[in-house]
């Protein structure tokens, strides 16, 4: 009986090990996981902080699930150490041998090495453990240092738990990776009208405090808190990867093709921890994203078992929600293709906006900020004009919306054909 072992629990390993189940069912699959949990929705955690769903709810999987997929797996169990030459995984009371291997290892939160950052009361938010610990304490004053969209959510949901909130961002506008200026400026406007305090533009220098957390001091202020979040970027975990001596990419993620196979035989990687294509620009690069890392998942675990699957390339598409509102942003912005002529048509729609991002004459991106029944309906109704060039050529964007036709969650493959149509 072969063995195939899937190191990482989250939606990469669990789509790998169902992917080698299905594609070799007499193989035994084990699925290694350092944390406790089966599997669960890292996308939900900023709803759990804020109140909006029971801690149940998080979870997309129980214990059961796994022994119904024929899945053995082990949770709390970390992998300490890797001998690729022998096929022999070296765990925390044990060891084991197998015959291929995934690597869906994921990523790990950054902290940076700032004078109090590991004062008690600092975090990040990228577990169940994490969102645990800001559930369990006393609400009061905040700092959120990153304006990402984990640190957006992150800033919403203690916001709507009650807690004083200062969002602070290095960078002179919010999401600028994903929204062209006028879509900014919108995150803004929304966030502050609901209380949150955003300051952009300034570098947090240290975290002071007698003992436990007392605020942050930036280049021109201090804010005062009684937590402070670090939601500043993630790094892929490659830790593992570095002792197999696989190879990785310029981007720092573990190097594999569109087989998901790396640069050692019967070994492939999934998820945050590897480096992929764009499907739009084929340029690689990390793409952290929930339903990249589901594909990707289940392309390494078929091919793990034996069979033939590839993986398209990653599409980055972002949705946010912020009290009732939403954000939605795929594909490139305006300002990143600058200097090729790439160009932003923008209309306000709803109280809110829409942009949409031209190259060469062919939609690259599509941006929507509004409420969260007309973010959905304004991408169907653009989805449904099958003639984008009579939508060019007017500049704007009319027509009758039926809300709520498209559920945020879940176009990502209607808005994957749309970009790859133009």
């Amino acid at each position: 009986m072969r063995t195939i072992a899937v190191v990482g629990g989250g939606i990469a390993g669990w789509e790998a090990a169902r992917g080698a189940r299905r594609s070799d069912p007499g193989a035994r699959v084990v699925l290694l996981n350092e944390e406790p949990h089966p599997l669960y929705s890292a996308c939900v955690l900023a709803d759990y902080i804020s109140g909006e769903i029971e801690r149940s709810r998080v979870f997309l999987r129980a214990l059961e699930d796994y022994k119904k997929e024929g899945i053995d797996y082990r949770p709390h169990t970390a992998v300490v150490d890797w001998s690729p030459d022998e096929r022999l995984l070296i765990l925390q009371g044990g060891e084991l041998h197998y015959d291929a291997l995934v690597l869906a290892t994921g990523s790990i939160p950054w902290i940076p090495p700032l004078p109090g950052a590991q004062r008690p009361g600092v975090q990040t938010l990228k577990t169940l453990a994490d969102a645990d610990g800001l559930r369990g304490v006393p609400v009061g004053r905040i700092v959120v240092v990153g304006g990402g969209p984990i640190g957006i959510e992150a800033a919403v949901a203690l916001r709507r738990s009650g807690w004083e909130v200062h969002l602070v961002e290095l960078l002179p506008r919010l999401l600028p990776r994903l929204f062209d200026e006028p879509l900014s400026i919108l995150l803004k406007e929304r966030l502050e009208a609901c209380g949150i305090e955003v300051v952009l533009g300034e570098r947090v220098l240290e975290v002071f405090g007698a003992e436990a957390v007392e605020g942050i001091r930036t280049e021109k202020r201090v804010l005062k808190a009684d937590r402070v979040l670090f939601v500043i970027g993630m790094r892929p975990e490659v830790s593992l990867a570095r002792r197999g001596g696989l190879e990785l990419g310029p981007s720092g993620g573990i190097l594999v093709d569109d087989r998901m196979m790396t640069t050692r035989k019967d070994v492939w990687a999934c998820g945050d921890c590897v480096e992929s294509r764009d499907l739009l620009t084929g340029r690689r690069g990390l793409f952290m994203l929930w339903n990249n890392a589901r594909l990707q998942g289940r392309v390494a675990g078929t091919n793990a078992g034996g069979g033939s699957r590839r993986f398209p390339g990653s599409l980055n598409i972002t949705t946010i929600q912020i009290f009732g509102e939403a954000a939605a942003s795929v594909g490139q912005t305006a300002a990143e293709l600058e200097r090729e002529g790439g160009t932003l048509l923008y209309k306000p729609i709803y109280g809110g906006g829409m942009g949409l991002v031209l190259k060469a004459g062919k939609l690259v991106g599509v941006q929507v900020v509004g409420p969260t029944e007309r973010v959905g309906g304004a991408l169907s109704l653009l989805l449904r004009r099958g003639d984008l060039s009579n939508l060019i050529q007017r500049s704007s964007i009319s027509g009758r919306v039926v809300p709520g036709l498209w559920p945020l969650r879940g176009m990502e493959k209607t808005l994957r054909d749309l970009l790859l149509r133009g």
